[in-house]
């Protein structure tokens, strides 16, 4: 009997969904807290645009290909949401990815759990390690990154990635600290500032303030969200910004006009640089992050098996 037929067309990128059009996601309406929030979210409503992961994690708008790239941190992949609707596969198999970040040079940047490495892709084939070492020791389990208007890479190193075996490879810490590190121009990583387990992170518009959320599970710190004074490769005058009001601030965003969108129990919490809390998006599954596309009018929120969106106003 003959052998069946192999189609020969190439499997890459696999395609998860179909091109189609979001839904309204089954959530709570937007609250809006302070007059200023209503010009941006005002009658703004949650749309789901995928629901197959295993947990979403490390959103970032990829201009290059117009596609929101996103982490299945536990399910091992890259995904990328088009346009259009579809969802492709742009790394499988990974080790573990999961903050994402565009370089300086229209790539894809990496924190691998479980290679415990900052990595550089272009979104066909493996990623390609850029850092693994800071200080002459290994790091911990990098979790979130951002590229820095100078084109260093500001990246956390907490041991989250160390301590769950569905999100890494079970290991210990060589440094015994948790810091915020940073990749030079000149591939050299320094511990820039410790803080109790570090997790998401971002800059003012400026670059002259770093934000950095702290979020120890075990009583070890302070929860919440503390600002640095940035002069360079230097952080200092540290302080606590805001606490959201439940849960913890896993990762969040920062847009133009200062305003800091945070993940919480509750979903999206937003605050503006004077840290008044102005609304409140509620999402359907725990949150777990959130970034804009490249002119501000859409939030992408990841949170448990979901990827959603919010058309935002006001620009």
């Amino acid at each position: 009997m003959p052998d069946a037929a192999i189609d020969p067309a190439p499997l890459w990128p696999a395609r998860l969904r179909p091109p189609g059009a979001p839904r309204p996601a089954q959530a709570p309406p937007v609250r809006c807290h302070r007059p200023e929030a209503h010009a941006v979210l005002g009658g703004a409503v949650l749309h789901l645009l995928y629901d197959q992961a295993s947990w979403c994690e490390g959103p970032v708008w990829w201009p290059r290909e117009r596609s929101l790239v996103f982490s299945d941190i536990v399910g091992r992949r890259v995904l990328a949401w088009r346009e259009d609707g579809a969802v492709d596969v742009l790394l499988d198999a990974t080790p573990f990815i999961n903050g994402n970040a565009v370089g300086p040079d229209g790539g894809l940047l990496h924190c691998e759990h479980g290679r415990r490495a900052i990595s550089r892709s272009d979104g066909r084939g493996p990623a390609q390690p850029l850092a693994t070492h800071a200080e002459g020791l290994r790091l911990n389990a990098p979790n979130d990154l951002v590229v820095a208007d100078d084109g260093s890479v500001w990246f956390t190193d907490p041991t989250f990635g160390l301590e769950n075996p569905r999100q890494g490879v079970p290991g210990r810490s060589e440094s015994g600290r948790t810091a915020i590190c940073r990749l030079g121009p000149d591939g050299q990583v320094q511990r820039v500032v410790d803080m109790v387990q570090p997790n998401g992170l971002g800059f003012s518009p400026d670059g002259r303030t770093f934000y950095a959320s702290q979020t120890p599970e075990h009583g070890e710190g302070e929860i919440g969200i503390f600002a640095f004074d940035r002069d360079g490769a230097r952080l200092a005058r540290r302080r606590l910004f805001v606490q959201v009001p439940e849960g913890i601030p896993d990762g969040f965003a920062v847009d133009r006009r200062g305003w800091l969108w945070s993940s919480s129990a509750r979903g999206v919490e937003v605050f503006d640089a004077q840290a008044r809390h102005l609304a409140t998006v509620p999402t359907p599954q725990l949150c777990s992050n959130c970034c804009f596309d490249a002119d501000e009018r859409r939030l992408f929120v990841t949170g448990g098996d979901s990827l959603w969106s919010l058309p935002l106003a006001g620009h």
